[in-house]
């Protein structure tokens, strides 16, 4: 499992709903708000869920990948909606998406570390 190639991809999920607002485009707020159709939910409900159930890394992460994907959606739904204004300042530091997505890297980074120090 690579850890930090999912990191990348959800960090490229947040260009993507840039991209789409810059270019006042629409987005799939229902795709973008499941945490079970990425590369990473579907590992988390699946080999993840039946190689770490109860780890508490795994657990956390779990929780991360969740939230950043409700704030994902949320932030589609602005876009959806016209709501430029609103869309950028989710978008911006500190909004609970780039919360959402800073804690999602951090679960990463600890579950990496877990990993690695189980398998060694």
């Amino acid at each position: 499992m690579d850890f930090q190639e999912h990191a990348h991809h959800h960090h490229h999920m947040r260009e993507a709903l840039v991209t789409a607002l810059n270019e006042r485009r629409p987005v799939d707020p229902t795709a973008l708000r499941s945490d079970r159709h990425c590369p990473l939910g579907c590992w988390l409900h699946g080999e993840g869920a039946r190689r770490w159930a109860g780890n508490h890394a795994f657990l956390g992460l779990l929780e991360s990948h969740r939230d950043f994907h409700q704030q994902a959606g949320l932030v589609a739904d602005q876009v959806n909606r016209g709501q430029w204004t609103e869309a950028q300042r989710s978008l911006r530091q500190g909004s609970p998406f780039a919360q959402a997505l800073a804690d999602l890297s951090a679960a990463l980074r600890r579950m990496r570390a877990t990993a690695g120090s189980l398998a060694a």
